[in-house]
């Protein structure tokens, strides 16, 4: 061959290895350059498979990104679809290619040739498995079979709960499906440490998903040929028209191995630097190749589209001209939507770090993902893992809803650059309220991490036993009765502004922990105590927050019967019960039933005005009137810690309902307290009142104003002239209407006075 003419054949035709074509041709116009793939597509969008089986994504021609027609035209690049390549002779640089539509077996020559197989989906060799409505999801033909199928589905089975998974699972739901999701490890997203991964669970359940955790599929029933139901490793039986496994993915590594390439440690085909393999005219990059892992300084797979896409490009380079930059490490930065949570990695979790021999600490932040102050701000939970002796950054997790991934992206960042937390600490971030905070979580994660390793406010596992501690609880009584400090009952509840009164109650001897219910009163707490003699003293990570979610694991719930979903997307099963559990009368729940969830972390919110919820609430309920009530506003005041949907009270009901009906419309699962905060009173429920307030309540109000007007009415006509009773048929109208639907204007125009705010 000439140098500046080589003819370069490259082995798939999806993200690797259309990206590798591109730049191939970009940077040498006169190479010869061959792309075969054997499935039907190249260059699709197979991210986006799952949503366009939720019909998020509805044209199923969005997904795709280039036709071969467009490679050929633009870029001179020949596309052979349903052709497989078989074989590959390295000392002749010859592959043996067989077209599947004709079924003719060809011979090619190559000076360059890339390998881009990518993986198949892993299929259990396991009963019924070949049974019809049993599928994997990894090209557009799989795409298409799935979606003839769910019409006529009912109940389907997702069996892995990682990213595939949980996309599919999510979309399924979507599609008013029963939905189960089994994964025999304890948790979804394994790639997560355990207690980040714990929202989820509580976000899946209480969108109507049943979760099976800790065990996996053992068979699969069939009935007439067709999947009936999936049958668990422990005996469960679950009903299944439609099976999707995404148990994960293995990389198609048979024809490199077969030819005599080298395989690496986790299994992929082994690459140096410019992603060549041990036969230097031959490349390997996508998810059967392995990459430079950063975290750990070794090679391994890492099967993400994006360091795929990245990959692929620089062995096209180097291919077509010789010459491309050195391969990047992977991190393995990786983002999931699960209903309204948003979750992800960067780096390695502690758990996978400890592993690795580590000596990995951890800080949990609970922040806003703007400026609380400013309306819409929505909580994440974030996790920062980091080396104690360098406090070199070695990963992040994150979850919650928006923001989650503009701080895995800065922590993606300054993990390609090796930095430190005392870098994190120190990025000049964009900052306005409605984009973040001028304390960004990231910021606030890198101080932690500093105090940490500094010995300023050591940190404790959010997990740990605390049995052996004295357990100090700086938050206000309030507070600790709605959300007890988990597994610690002899904790010492000294409010923060009265600890340092109250340290002659505390024993200065002993090993001493700190919390509240994010972390950052308690770093307060802990500096006081540290400067008042406790020679060891310890700032529970995360607080009573991350511990709930650390040790209150979340149970599996019921799947809901067919067709239950009510507006709010919350499912109701026949007998008239929630997921979790709660009775509910049309789209409400008891005050009584509500009164055992009380103690627990819920989202509780009095729509009533100002003035009626400061003279007496429900213990624990947050205030936000009803002409205030928007999904941004409601959104953004919701506990951290808070699991299931929002219950929303008013007086009696009306005005929980009329709020409902708007934050329904936005996606907001919600449920009326029915009889409001007066049902919540004869059921015992804890009142907060305060006995200085005059201001009567709505209801008095209107009966007041009402009763005015009907008897001014009548005076006039009576005593004036005739169209006064007009102004008394009038109320008695209004009166009427607000009787049959529960909706009172006047309610909401007296709801706006000045009084009342």
């Amino acid at each position: 061959m000439s140098p500046t003419t080589p003819t370069i054949l490259i082995v798939g035709g999806v993200a690797g290895g259309a990206s590798a074509a591109t730049r191939a041709r970009r940077m040498n116009e006169h190479a010869r350059i061959v792309m075969f793939e054997k499935d039907a597509y190249v260059s699709f969008a197979n991210c986006g498979l799952p949503y366009h089986l939720g019909g998020e994504i509805p044209d199923r021609e969005a997904l795709l990104v280039a036709k071969p027609e467009l490679f050929e035209k633009r870029f001179r690049i020949e596309v052979r679809t349903r052709t497989e390549v078989l074989s590959i002779d390295r000392a002749a640089r010859t592959v043996q290619v067989k077209d599947h539509a004709t079924g003719k077996v060809s011979t090619e020559h190559f000076d360059k040739l890339i390998l881009a197989p990518g993986a198949a989906p892993i299929v259990p060799s396991m009963p019924g498995a070949n049974a019809k409505g049993v599928f994997t999801l990894r090209n557009l033909d799989d795409t298409d079979r799935i979606a003839a199928a769910m019409p006529a589905a009912k109940h389907a089975v997702v069996v892995g709960g990682g990213f595939i998974g949980l996309e599919v699972a999510e979309q399924f739901r979507h599609r008013g499906m029963n939905v189960t999701l089994v994964e025999m490890q304890p948790q979804v997203l394994p790639l997560l440490d355990a207690e980040m991964a714990e929202p989820l669970h509580r976000e899946i359940e209480t969108r109507g998903v049943r979760l099976e955790l800790g065990r996996g599929i053992a068979s699969i029933e069939e009935k007439d040929g067709a999947a009936a139901a999936v049958v668990l490793t422990d005996g469960t039986r679950v009903p299944a028209d439609l099976v999707l496994l995404g148990l994960g993915v293995r990389p198609n590594v048979k024809l490199a191995q077969d030819a005599g390439l080298a395989l690496g440690t986790s299994g992929g085909i082994a690459t140096d630097a410019h992603m060549r393999t041990n036969d230097t005219d031959i490349y390997a990059v996508g998810d059967a190749a392995e990459y430079a892992y950063g975290p750990t300084g070794g090679r391994m797979r890492v099967p993400l589209a994006g360091p795929a896409n990245r990959t692929g490009r620089l062995a096209g380079e180097h291919a077509a001209t010789g010459g491309a930059a050195v391969a990047p490490a992977a991190w393995g930065t990786s983002i999931v939507r699960v209903f309204g949570k948003t979750a992800g990695i960067t780096g390695m979790s502690r758990r996978a770090a400890l592993k690795a021999g580590l000596d990995a600490r951890a800080v949990h932040i609970t922040a806003n993902h703007h400026a609380g102050y400013f309306p819409g701000a929505e909580p994440m939970v974030l996790k920062l893992v980091y080396e104690a002796a360098t406090g070199r950054v070695l990963g992040a997790q994150a979850v919650g809803g928006a923001g989650v991934d503009k701080r895995l992206d800065i922590i993606a960042t300054l993990l390609h650059f090796h930095g430190t937390v005392h870098d994190l600490s120190q990025l000049d971030l964009a900052y306005a309220p409605p984009f973040g905070s001028a304390k960004d979580p990231v910021h606030m994660a890198g101080f932690a991490a500093q105090n940490d390793l500094a010995g300023v406010s050591r940190l404790l596992p959010p997990d740990t036993d605390l049995a052996s501690y004295q357990v100090v609880d700086v938050r206000s009584p309030e507070e600790s009765a709605r959300h007890p400090l988990a597994n610690a009952p002899h904790a010492k509840k000294i409010p923060l502004e009265q600890l340092r009164a109250c340290l002659g109650e505390l024993d200065a001897t002993k090993p001493t922990v700190v919390s509240c219910q994010t972390g950052v009163r308690s770093h307060i707490g802990t500096r006081i105590l540290a400067q008042n003699g406790f020679a060891q003293v310890f700032n529970l990570s995360g607080a009573a927050t991350v511990r709930d979610l650390a040790l209150n694991r979340s149970t599996p719930t019921a799947t809901a019967l067919p067709g239950a979903v009510t507006a709010c997307g919350a499912t109701v099963s026949a007998c008239g019960a929630t997921d979790a559990g709660q009775r509910i009368e049309g789209d409400g729940i008891s005050a009584a039933d509500l009164g055992s969830h009380i103690d627990g972390p819920l989202d509780l919110v009095d729509v009533r005005t100002g003035a009626e919820f400061r003279a007496a609430h429900v213990r624990g309920a947050r205030h936000v009137s009803l002409e205030a009530v928007t999904p941004e506003i409601v959104r953004a005041g919701r506990p951290v810690a808070a699991h299931g949907p929002t219950f929303l009270l008013c007086k009696t009901g009306g005005r929980a309902r009329m709020a409902a009906s708007k934050l329904r419309a936005a996606g907001i699962d919600c449920i009326v307290v029915d009889g409001g905060t007066d049902a919540c009173a004869e059921a015992g429920l804890p009142i907060e009142r305060d006995a200085s307030s005059k201001t009567w309540s709505i209801d008095r109000q209107v009966r007041l104003v009402a009763g005015l007007m009907g008897l001014v009415g009548v005076s006039i006509g009576y005593f004036v002239h005739p169209a006064g009773y007009a102004l008394a048929a009038f109320v008695g109208a209004g009166l009427t209407f607000a009787g049959l639907t529960d909706f009172c204007g006047m309610a909401l125009l007296l709801g706006r006075c000045p009084w009342n705010k």
